[in-house]
C-alpha cells in the first residue's frame, strides 16, 4: 500500500522525462514555425530596443580598438548584460547580425527553456492532486505560455523579455526545489540560479529581494538555522546586482548611472518631451494598477487573467504550506514591481491601440503567474465535474487565444506597438530611407557618428562598427582636437550629441565646414563627405 501511495504523488522518471521531451519539442516546433512566419513578415526586427541590443553584442566583437577592456564597456549601462553575453557567439555572422536573428535564435531557445521550467514549477504546485489533475494541469500551463500569440511573436524577436522570463521561471523552480528538500547544496544553487536571473532585467532584482526576505520563513528548524540559510543565499543571490552596480562605477564613476543616467529608463522619459502626459498617472495608484492590468490584458487576454487570479485563489486557498506556495508567488513579483515603478514615474505604459500603444510587452512578463496560476481555476469544480472543467477551461483558452488573432497577427498589440514605433513612426522612415540609400552607395570609412538613434544604420547601411568612430570609442572622446585626418565620412541627426558637440566645438565646425560637403540628407539626418584634394 505504501508503494501505491508513493506512486501517486511521485510520477515515475521515465513518465516524467518523456513529458519534458514532449513539451521541449511542441515549444521548440511553435518557436520555429512562429519565426519563419513573422520573419517573411520582415517582422522580427522592428523594435528599437531589439536592434540595440544586437548591435550593443556586435559592438563588443566588431570593435576598432583591440583592448579588451573597450571592448567590454560597449555593454554600457541601461540594459543589463546576460542577454548580450549569450548573443555574442551569433553576432560575428554578418547575416545572423544585419538581420537580427542572432538575437531571435537567442529569444527562441529562451522560449523553449521558459515552457520547461515553467511546466517544472507547475508540476510541483500540482503535485498533491489526483493523478490524472496531476498530468493535465501542468500541460494547460505550457498550453498557455506557447500557444499565446504575443509569446510567439516576441519570441521571434531580439528583445529581452523571453530571456528574462527563462531566467526568472529556472531560479523559481531551483528555489522550489530548494523549498522541498532544504539542503545547502540546493540552497546555494537557488542563489546562484536568482543571481543569473538578475542580470536578465530588472524586474528580477525585487524577486531577488523577496526571496531573500523568504528564505528564512520557508525554512525549517530553529532561529539559528533560519538565519544560517539567509546569510549564505543572501550574498549569492546578490552577486549579479553588485557586479552591475562595479560594472556602471568602473565605467561611468556612478554606481547607479543605470538608474539616473541619460539613457536609463528615467532619463529618457525625463528628455523626451513627448513622454510628458505620462506624469499623471506618477503617484495615482488606482490608475497605476489600471494601466498594468490593462497592459497584462491585452497581452495575455481579459479572460485568462480572470481565470489566472481565480485560480490563484483556490490554489493559495488550498496550499496552507509557505514552501508549496512561497515559491511559484516569486513569479508575480514583476507586476507589483511595474506597479511601483509607473507610481514613481520611472517607467511609462499606455496599452491602448486607438490611441497610442507605448512598452505594451511590459504585460507579456506577467504571463508566467498566469500559466502557472490559470489551470488551478479547474479545482473549483468537484471532484466529478473536473474532467468537465478541464474541457471547459481549454475552450476558454481556445476562444481567447482565437480572439487575439481574429484580425489577424499583424494587429496584436505587441506587434503593432513594434510596427508603428520601429518602422511607420517618421524617425523610423527616414532611418530606413537613409539606410536604402547608403546601401545603394556604402559611405567610405573611416566613419563619424553617433550610434544611438542611428545604430540601425550600420547593419543596414552594408558597413561594420569597426570602421566607425562611435561614442564606444576611445577616438571619439578625443574629438576636441578637431575631425580626425581619416575620416571620410561624417552623419548626423539634427540634436544627436554629435551634432551638439560640433556646435559646441568651433575646431569640429570649422573642419567640417571647410573639409566636408553635405551629399545626402532625408529629413534630420545629414551624411557629409570629405572633399577630395
Amino acid at each position: 500500500m505504501p508503494l501505491a501511495d508513493s506512486s501517486l504523488h511521485q510520477p515515475p522518471a521515465r513518465r516524467g522525462g518523456l513529458s519534458l521531451v514532449a513539451v521541449a519539442l511542441i515549444a521548440a516546433a511553435l518557436s520555429v514555425l512562429s519565426l519563419v512566419y513573422f520573419y517573411r513578415q520582415g517582422a522580427t526586427n522592428w523594435y528599437g530596443d531589439g536592434v540595440a541590443h544586437v548591435n550593443i553584442a556586435r559592438k563588443v566583437v566588431d570593435h576598432p580598438d583591440d583592448s579588451l577592456w573597450q571592448r567590454y564597456i560597449q555593454i554600457g549601462s541601461p540594459w543589463l548584460p546576460l542577454q548580450t553575453a549569450l548573443m555574442l557567439p551569433l553576432v560575428r555572422d554578418d547575416t545572423l547580425w544585419r538581420t537580427g536573428l542572432a538575437g531571435s535564435i537567442v529569444s527562441m531557445v529562451s522560449f523553449v527553456i521558459a515552457a520547461l521550467a515553467l511546466y517544472l514549477n507547475a508540476r510541483r504546485l500540482y503535485s498533491r492532486e489526483a493523478e490524472r489533475l496531476r498530468s493535465a494541469l501542468p500541460a494547460l500551463s505550457v498550453a498557455c505560455f506557447v500557444l499565446n500569440p504575443s509569446a510567439l511573436y516576441m519570441q521571434s524577436t531580439p528583445m529581452s523579455e523571453m530571456v528574462f522570463m527563462a531566467a526568472l521561471a529556472c531560479s523559481v523552480w531551483v528555489f522550489h526545489r530548494w523549498a522541498e528538500n532544504q539542503t545547502t547544496r540546493k540552497l546555494a544553487m537557488a542563489a546562484l540560479a536568482m543571481s543569473v536571473a538578475t542580470l536578465s532585467r530588472y524586474e528580477a532584482w525585487a524577486v531577488a529581494a523577496t526571496a531573500i526576505l523568504l528564505v528564512p520563513l520557508v525554512s525549517r528548524g530553529g532561529f539559528t538555522s533560519r538565519l544560517r540559510a539567509a546569510l549564505t543565499f543572501a550574498p549569492l543571490a546578490l552577486i549579479g546586482p553588485v557586479y552591475w552596480l562595479w560594472h556602471n562605477w568602473a565605467i561611468y564613476g556612478n554606481a547607479i548611472e543605470f538608474l539616473t543616467g541619460t539613457y536609463s529608463a528615467r532619463g529618457v522619459s525625463q528628455g523626451e518631451s513627448s513622454l510628458g502626459w505620462s506624469k499623471i498617472f506618477s503617484g495615482n495608484a488606482a490608475a497605476d494598477l489600471l494601466l498594468m492590468l490593462g497592459a497584462v490584458s491585452v497581452c495575455a487576454g481579459p479572460v485568462l487573467l480572470m481565470l489566472a487570479v481565480a485560480g490563484s485563489v483556490r490554489v493559495i486557498a488550498s496550499r496552507r504550506s509557505l514552501i508549496v506556495i512561497a515559491p511559484a508567488l516569486l513569479l508575480c513579483v514583476p507586476f507589483v514591481f511595474h506597479v511601483l515603478s509607473l507610481y514613481r514615474g520611472e517607467i511609462q505604459l499606455f496599452p491602448l491601440s486607438a490611441f497610442g500603444l507605448l512598452n505594451v510587452r511590459y504585460g507579456l512578463l506577467h504571463l508566467l503567474p498566469i500559466a502557472l496560476f490559470a489551470p488551478g481555476v479547474v479545482l473549483l469544480a468537484g471532484r466529478v465535474g473536473r474532467t468537465i472543467a478541464v474541457v471547459g477551461f481549454c475552450l476558454l483558452l481556445t476562444g481567447q487565444y482565437a480572439y487575439l488573432l481574429s484580425e489577424g497577427a499583424s494587429q496584436l498589440a505587441i506587434y503593432q506597438e513594434a510596427y508603428r514605433n520601429g518602422v511607420n513612426s517618421q524617425p523610423a522612415r527616414e532611418r530606413a530611407r537613409f539606410a536604402e540609400l547608403l546601401a545603394g552607395d556604402p559611405p567610405r570609412p573611416t566613419i563619424l557618428m553617433h550610434t544611438g538613434a542611428l545604430g540601425p544604420l550600420v547593419a543596414r547601411g552594408g558597413w561594420r562598427f569597426a570602421d566607425t568612430i562611435h561614442e564606444g570609442t576611445m577616438r571619439w572622446h578625443r574629438l576636441g582636437n578637431g575631425i580626425p585626418a581619416d575620416v571620410e565620412t561624417v552623419i548626423i541627426q539634427a540634436g544627436d550629441p554629435l551634432d551638439r558637440l560640433i556646435k559646441e566645438r568651433p575646431e569640429l565646425a570649422r573642419d567640417l565646414a571647410t573639409d566636408f560637403r553635405e551629399s545626402l540628407a532625408m529629413g534630420r539626418i545629414k551624411l557629409f563627405r570629405r572633399l577630395t584634394q
